[in-house]
């Protein structure tokens, strides 16, 4: 079961994390590295967004057939509904998926079935747990043979800190395994030791970008927000192969295989969907207006709003 630690949003409102284009810059950023790792992907079946937020960039990848939007918070969830909403209002011609479903869980005990996801995008998230193996390992359960998954992940071995600690500002070695902590809820990591765990989890890389390059506020407040957009574009290409930036995306295939044929378009719900309880795959769930029931553990679920509230507390 997650953790529960002091960077869980139920009592604070994420969306002032991104408010009056604080954030503006960073934001650019990583939609375009998701759009260039997006690029030339045709299997537009299901996706999940693992650590939605509030459903900031449910924009680029609306396009998908189905739309699983899932966070741990509650709180998150009731912005990501109003942001969609707001999302189609001011843009009434935008494909629509034909399902969008709002799960609250914990991402090291993911409840959905086996080989059901085309895509699974995770941004803004790793940095938060604490089991990252756990994660990873569930992420290549739940995707489908040769499907993808686009992770977003906190850089310990950035520029900026490669400099303090090179001239002594900081003891913290960058280039250790170990993750690096900042404050008591944010850890940043190594590349090589989250592309052990892609490997070990039978998900092959194909491409890595550095992302938000340039974040430094001495640069946000002296330089034209236009100006760093084009500076990022043209560092992202060639700042990657170093993996200097602040923030690595990555995007990998899983591929093993297996003896089980994965299913071809959607499935709706109920076929996705597993009790994160007793975790078997085959047991079969009871719905009704207010609750999920497993028929196997008969652990109860509530549905509150939309949303179907599947963590274990």
């Amino acid at each position: 079961m997650l953790e529960l630690r002091k960077s869980d949003y139920e009592t604070y409102d994420y969306r002032e994390f991104w408010q009056d284009n604080k954030r503006q810059y960073e934001d650019y950023s990583e939609r375009l590295a998701i759009r260039k790792l997006l690029k030339d992907f045709t299997k537009k079946g299901t996706i999940a967004d693992v650590g939605c937020g509030f459903g900031r960039l449910f924009n680029e990848y609306n396009d998908f057939e189905q739309v699983i939007m899932m966070d741990y918070s509650v709180n998150n969830l009731k912005n990501t509904i109003n942001s969609i909403k707001d999302f189609y209002l001011e843009n009434a011609s935008a494909h629509k998926p034909a399902n969008i479903y709002f799960i609250a869980a914990d991402a090291e005990n993911i409840p959905l079935k086996n080989e059901k996801m085309d895509m699974i995008i995770s941004v803004r998230l790793m940095h938060h747990l604490n089991h990252i193996e756990k994660f990873i390992n569930e992420i290549s359960r739940v995707l489908k043979q040769r499907s993808v998954f686009i992770l977003e992940f906190a850089n310990k071995k950035n520029l900026k800190n490669i400099l303090k600690f090179t001239f002594g500002r900081t003891k913290q070695s960058p280039f250790s395994p170990e993750p690096l902590y900042i404050g008591d809820t944010i850890r940043n990591y190594h590349p090589k030791e989250i592309l052990k765990e892609i490997k070990k989890n039978d998900l092959y890389l194909k491409k890595i970008i550095s992302v938000s390059n340039f974040r430094a506020d001495f640069l946000k407040t002296k330089i034209k927000t236009s100006i760093l957009k084009n500076a990022e574009n043209a560092a992202q290409n060639i700042f990657s192969f170093l993996k200097l930036g602040p923030s690595i995306f990555i995007k990998a295939f899983r591929e093993k295989e297996h003896n089980t044929v994965p299913e071809s378009g959607f499935s709706e719900l109920p076929e996705l969907i597993m009790c994160p309880s007793c975790r078997d795959d085959k047991s079969l769930l009871q719905f009704n207006e207010s609750e999920i029931i497993c028929s196997k553990c008969t652990k109860r679920f509530k549905i509150i709003d939309g949303i179907y509230d599947l963590r274990i507390k």
